[in-house]
């Protein structure tokens, strides 16, 4: 039992630290999203999708120890959590857990905060962009002006001129 314990630990310690580089990636990435850098912005994602990988491996993983804690214990594994283990325990194996499991509390809160101030950020980006694209579209628009001449012939000056060219 105590080395599915000890195992379990390693996992959350390993766990956290990959949710600690993602926390530490979120400051830069608010920089990068503020400036509008786009290469940076991929490269950071690309390092998030493979962070988050490895996360999903290590949660299948620590499904899997939790499992097998449970059958030690007989307990369903589907009612068992971190925090219910740590009631269960006694001692230092105990105090580690707890800690740890604090730990990644901590950081993934964290890490939610900043995902929301990203959110707010991409989107304020986004709105502009919009705001951006319908102000040169009503200008290209306003400045066709009248399309027929004096005898009610079409004046073909402006017509089929547009900002975006739609054709590629």
């Amino acid at each position: 039992m105590a080395s599915l314990i000890e195992e379990l630990i390693n996992v959350l310690e390993e766990e956290t630290g990959c949710y600690q580089k993602l926390l530490d990636m979120a400051d830069n990435k608010k920089d990068v999203i503020i400036k509008g850098d786009v290469p940076s912005l991929q490269e950071i994602t690309k390092i998030e999708q493979e962070l988050a990988g490895h996360i999903l491996r290590l949660e299948k993983k620590r499904k899997q120890n939790l499992e097998d804690i449970c059958l030690v214990l007989n307990k369903k594994p589907e009612e068992m959590t971190n925090k219910k283990l740590i009631a269960i325990l006694k001692g230092e194996e105990k105090e580690k857990l707890e800690s740890v499991n604090n730990m990644l509390v901590e950081i993934v809160e964290a890490l939610q905060t900043h995902n929301n101030i990203h959110k707010e950020l991409i989107q304020q980006s986004l709105d502009f962009i919009d705001f951006t694209v319908n102000a040169v579209q009503s200008s290209t628009t306003a400045v066709k002006g009248n399309s027929y001449q004096a005898k009610g012939n079409r004046n073909d000056d402006f017509g089929g001129r547009n900002f975006f060219d739609a054709k590629q």
